[in-house]
């Protein structure tokens, strides 16, 4: 009908024009019909979903009952299938039981008694067997246990065991400080230690070490290899002399491989090899250092013939002279295990510290070191073991009171006291290092 409506319009407009009556009465017509076809197709289809959606909802009723079908059948399944189950295994143990008492009813016993039990009285122990296998296992014990300390365990750790390898004189032992790595010079930094303790002993056993009444002891310190810790122990037993009253010059005779000045906080242009070659009159190369009583002559510019100076002239000068000044002429040298310059220097000293550490010293260290001794005879000369820990030493104890004492092996006797040395020290290598030369 509106497409009918449309056509006549579309005629009426070849004959005439919009402004016609008939035309439009169409177009109000057509324009009538329009909004009543739009709002007839909005019914229809507002009636149309309301149909689907009450259908989609009886659907999903339906779907309900449908899934609840399926779960309730597989409970009574499984239900049924229990029941099966243990009634099954309720007539399986029925069973078993009715042929366990079958089986039970017809044993009959396999054995017969021949003879009753009859008791001999009390078993003793073989005694005799029992120690004899108790000797046996503790000897083979003992031998296995001083196998393993001869062939890995040969270091000495403490005057006592460096007394089984020589009969020199030992002067002391020094006991190891961790306190050493911040101030070289540990008598004066910790004077209640159990190190300056162990100084102590050995100024105390130098003492006793004889020498010409009309003048002062030439005292050398050596040792057999490097880093042993002859310099540290010449540097803190010249400043505990010192600290005793005593005037004391060290001389820095390891002119290849000088240290005393890096310990002392030192240094100078001028020293032991400048006088040596006969530049600088000895006195003029004489400093002091920050302890009373204490000098010390410095090596000086390092020459290229070290060794060859020590044979100069001037050396026994400065021996013979320094001794009427100093009560102890204390001179570092050079380890005679690399360099002979101590060697030489022998005949001119009152006596003589041979260094040991105890992380070298071993038996055959301690036989290197005597060869060289015994082929170059010097008197007074005896051992001080340096690096010594606490625990390992007779003589100072670990607790919070600690002694040193020790007899001087023919010199006299060492006696001294410290407090506060219970503790563990620690093991590190640059405290080692700093003590060990």
């Amino acid at each position: 009908m509106l497409y009918s409506m449309q056509m006549d319009r579309t005629k009426g407009l070849v004959t005439g024009t919009e402004e016609n009556m008939t035309i439009q009465q169409l177009d109000s017509t057509i324009q009538r019909n329009k909004v009543n076809l739009l709002v007839y197709i909005k019914n229809a289809r507002e009636a149309a979903t309301g149909k689907v959606e009450d259908i989609q909802v009886e659907l999903n009723d339906y779907e309900q009952l449908i899934r609840g079908l399926p779960k309730s059948q597989r409970e009574i399944l499984n239900i049924q299938r229990r029941v099966q189950v243990n009634e099954k295994m309720y007539l399986f143990l029925l069973e078993k039981r009715a042929s366990a008492v079958i089986a039970r009813a017809g044993i009959i016993p396999q054995i017969k008694v021949i003879e009753s039990a009859r008791t001999l009285g009390v078993v003793r122990p073989d005694k005799m067997k029992i120690f004899y296998t108790f000797m046996l296992g503790g000897a083979l014990i003992s031998f296995i246990v001083v196998f393993i300390r001869v062939m890995f365990y040969d270091r000495i750790e403490n005057a006592d065991q460096l007394k089984e390898f020589t009969t020199l004189p030992i002067f002391g032992e020094i006991i190891t400080s961790e306190k050493a790595a911040d101030n070289y010079v540990v008598v004066d930094s910790d004077p209640k230690a159990a190190i300056t303790e162990s100084f102590r002993t050995v100024r105390t056993n130098l003492e006793y070490v004889p020498g010409p009444a009309d003048r002062g002891k030439v005292v050398m310190v050596t040792s057999y290899r490097p880093n042993e810790g002859k310099t540290f122990t010449s540097v803190n037993l010249s400043a505990i002399l010192a600290k005793a009253g005593k005037k004391v010059l060290l001389l820095e005779m390891d002119l290849h491989k000088p240290k005393v000045g890096v310990g002392l906080g030192m240094n100078s242009q001028t020293g032991l090899s400048n006088v040596l070659i006969g530049k600088l009159p000895w006195r003029e190369a004489v400093l002091h250092t920050q302890f009373e009583n204490f000098d010390v002559m410095l090596a000086g510019p390092t020459p290229p013939n070290a060794s060859e100076l020590v044979l100069s002239k001037h050396l026994q000068e400065i021996f013979s002279e320094a001794a009427l000044v100093y009560d102890y002429v204390l001179v570092d040298t050079p380890p005679v295990g690399l360099i002979t310059d101590a060697l030489l220097m022998m005949r001119h000293v009152d006596a003589t510290l041979f260094v040991v550490n105890t992380r070298f010293a071993s038996k055959d260290h301690v036989n290197n070191a005597l060869e060289v001794l015994n082929a170059n005879p010097n008197k007074n000369t005896g051992f001080i073991l340096n690096g010594v820990r606490i625990k390992k030493s007779k003589y100072y104890y670990n607790t919070n009171y600690g002694y040193g004492y020790r007899y001087a092996y023919g010199y006299g006797t060492g006696y001294g006291y410290g407090y506060g040395y219970g503790k563990k020290s620690k093991k590190k290598d640059d405290v080692a290092k700093d003590v060990d030369d």
